[in-house]
């Protein structure tokens, strides 16, 4: 493998990283109801709900999921997270 198309890849994985482990943070965050006025929530919110948006937009559009107590828009996402975090390890 070329080294830049490594060096692309080996980022995308550490950015997939991150984000999962904020997507674990804000369920344990919201588990232990911290409060959404602190700065790390505030973080944790900035850093996952870019990835959220889209499902929850499309679940809504499409009337998915809307009766369930769980956010299925949240665990569909960080499922795709994890399935793309897989494929690229696979790569490198």
């Amino acid at each position: 493998m070329p080294e830049t198309i490594y060096v692309i890849v080996s980022f995308a994985i550490l950015f997939l990283r991150v984000v999962s482990v904020a997507m674990v943070l804000r369920v344990l965050l919201n588990w232990f109801d911290v409060g959404e006025n602190s700065k790390f929530v505030r973080l944790v919110y900035a850093v996952t709900e870019p990835a959220i948006i889209p499902l929850r937009t499309l679940f809504y559009k499409k009337n998915w999921f809307q009766e369930t107590p769980i956010d299925m828009s949240f665990t569909f996402t960080w499922l795709i997270i994890l399935i793309f975090e897989m494929i690229l390890g696979q790569m490198v």
